[in-house]
C-alpha cells in the first residue's frame, strides 16, 4: 500500500476550520479518518501513518464487542504497572460503563457516538439520576474511551471535542461550620482517633485519605511540624506531598493518641479507619444536633477561616495543597454566617 493513501482535507464549520486526515486502511480498504484542529498535529498523525504502512506496522482496530472489552478494560487498569489510577477511579469507570450498557446497550466501541450518549443521559434522567452523577458517568466513559484509543482497539474517541455532553449542574455553595459548630462536635467525639481526625481537618485543610494515611514518622511533635506525603499506599490528589505547621492543640492530640500507639501508622488500619469515617461523623453531626456537613466540609471551613483571618490565597492553598486559584476560590471559600449578618446589618434603615 503506497504512502500516498494518506491526506489531509480541511473542513470550515460554524465551530472554526478543523483538519481531516483520510487514509486507506490497509488489507481491507477501507477508507478512515481522524479529526485535528491544529494542522500540525493532523501532519504528524500523517507522518506516523506514513511510517507504519512503509514499515507494515499499521495496527487494524480489533474487533471486539463492548461487554469483551469493558471486562478487558477493567482487568488492565487494575493489573497494568504503567497506569497509576486509584481503586476509587477504577470503580467509577466500572459504575459508568454498566450505567451505559443498560441504558443503550451498545455492541461495539464504535457505536458510542455523541448521540448515543445524549440518549444516555436523557435516560439517566428518567430514571431519577442527578445531573452531576450522570456527568461524572459520561467523564468516566469518555475517559475509559480514550484508553481503548491508546490502546489500538478504536482508531479515535468520537466524545473529545467540542460537543455539548454534560448537563448544566447548579453547584451548592461551600458548607462553611461555625467556631461553635466544631466545638460542638469535638465535646461529643469521645474517640481520640475522632478528635484527632477533626482537628486535622479543621486546623490543617487535609483530605480524608490524607489523614487516615498519616504516619507517626511523618510528624515531628517537638518541632511541630508535619509532612503530609504522597505515598503508594495513599496518593495525594495532586500527587506532590507538602510540609504544614502543626498546631499546639492538634499536637496535644497526637501526643496522647501516640501512647495507644501499635505500628508505624497514626490510625492504626487506615484503609479500614478511611471507610468508617463514613458512620462515626455523620452520627457525631446528628449527636451535635448540626445541619447535615461531611469531615471534608472542614477542610472547607479551614481555608475560609484562613483567608477571612487575613492569610493570603497563595498561602492557604500551600497548606491545602491546591494547585489552582479557581479551585480555592470556587469551591473551597464560603461565606460565614457572621459575615452575612453582618453584611445585612450594614445597610441603613427604612421607614
Amino acid at each position: 500500500m503506497s504512502t500516498a493513501s494518506v491526506w489531509i482535507t480541511k473542513r470550515n464549520g460554524k465551530r472554526g476550520v478543523r483538519h481531516i486526515v483520510r487514509w486507506i486502511e490497509p488489507g481491507s480498504g477501507k477508507c478512515r479518518s481522524s479529526t485535528f484542529r491544529l494542522l500540525a498535529d493532523a501532519r504528524e498523525h500523517v507522518g506516523k501513518l506514513r511510517r507504519d504502512i512503509r514499515n507494515g506496522d499499521y495496527h487494524v482496530p480489533v474487533k471486539i464487542s463492548f461487554s469483551e472489552w469493558k471486562e478487558r478494560h477493567l482487568e488492565d487498569l487494575r493489573n497494568s504497572s504503567d497506569i497509576d489510577l486509584s481503586p476509587k477511579t477504577i470503580a467509577g469507570h466500572q459504575e459508568a460503563l454498566n450505567a451505559l450498557e443498560r441504558a443503550c446497550s451498545p455492541a461495539t466501541l464504535t457505536e458510542i457516538t455523541p448521540s448515543m450518549i445524549r440518549e444516555f443521559r436523557k435516560k439517566q434522567l428518567e430514571n431519577g439520576y442527578a445531573p452531576r452523577t450522570i456527568n461524572k458517568h459520561i467523564e468516566g466513559i469518555r475517559s475509559a474511551l480514550s484508553y481503548a484509543v491508546r490502546s489500538e482497539i478504536i482508531p479515535t474517541n468520537k466524545l473529545l471535542g467540542p460537543h455539548r455532553l454534560f448537563l448544566r449542574d447548579e453547584e451548592k455553595p461551600p458548607r462553611i461550620l461555625e467556631v461553635g459548630e466544631v466545638t460542638a462536635l469535638m465535646n461529643v467525639a469521645k474517640d481520640l482517633r475522632q478528635k484527632a481526625a477533626i482537628s486535622l481537618a479543621y486546623y490543617h485543610g487535609m483530605r480524608r485519605g490524607e489523614i487516615c494515611f498519616l504516619r507517626w514518622d511523618d510528624i515531628d511533635l517537638e518541632d511541630k511540624r508535619m509532612n503530609i506525603v504522597n505515598r503508594v499506599e495513599k496518593r495525594t490528589k495532586t500527587r506532590v506531598s507538602r510540609s504544614v505547621a502543626l498546631r499546639k492543640e492538634t499536637a496535644a492530640i497526637l501526643t496522647e493518641l501516640q501512647k495507644q500507639r501499635v505500628n508505624e501508622w497514626v490510625f492504626e488500619r487506615p484503609q479500614t479507619f478511611y471507610w468508617q469515617c463514613d458512620k462515626w461523623f455523620p452520627r457525631l453531626v446528628e449527636i451535635a444536633k448540626l445541619d447535615e456537613c461531611s469531615l471534608h466540609d472542614l477542610r472547607k471551613t479551614c481555608n475560609t477561616l484562613m483567608q477571612d483571618a487575613g492569610v493570603s490565597q497563595e498561602t492557604a492553598m500551600q497548606v491545602l495543597g491546591h494547585k489552582t486559584a479557581q479551585v480555592n476560590r470556587q469551591h473551597y471559600t464560603g461565606a460565614l454566617k457572621e459575615q452575612q449578618r453582618m453584611a445585612v446589618n450594614s445597610l441603613p434603615s427604612v421607614g
